[in-house]
């Protein structure tokens, strides 16, 4: 099965505080191609699945209300907004297009080391488990656990 993004947008540089970038280069170490997140064949893991089995019992277990992933992309805008971030900054991180003509004049986003420094002063706005191995380590044994499957 192959798989489209669903706009030109979807690829694109991502960039990342610290200590999230050491925690997914922990979880990717000796990765070189495929899906980042993945299930057990190797494809990619279904909305639906990531929704039901994952994000929905954790929010439970949190006693938060149910969310969808477009929670994480209003979260993030308004961390980066509470933060002070650029607007040219933020358009390029959240994934958006220009929105004035100005903006298309703005070399901001192409200033990586400038976008770094930024993501390093605005971090995440949530902490991170004090040991991030152990957490990889949980994950990649579960993902090593054969698929059982339905006997029929």
């Amino acid at each position: 099965m192959e798989f489209f993004l669903k706009t030109d947008a979807g690829r694109r540089d991502v960039d990342l505080c610290p200590k999230l970038a050491a925690l997914l280069e922990a979880y990717v170490e000796g990765r070189t191609s495929g899906f980042l997140f993945r299930n057990r064949k190797g494809r990619f893991v279904s909305q639906t699945n990531l929704l039901r089995r994952g994000l929905h019992p954790a929010l439970e277990r949190l006693k938060q209300p149910k969310a969808g992933f477009h929670a994480f992309r209003r979260y993030r805008l308004t961390w980066l907004r509470k933060n002070r971030v650029h607007a040219d900054l933020e358009r390029f991180w959240i994934g958006h297009e220009n929105e004035t003509v100005g903006d298309g004049y703005s070399k901001m986003k192409e200033d990586v080391a400038f976008r770094l420094e930024q993501a390093e002063t605005v971090g995440l706005g949530f902490g991170l488990p004090p040991k991030m191995a152990e957490v990889v380590r949980v994950v990649r044994k579960k993902e090593a656990q054969p698929e059982v499957e339905n006997a029929a």
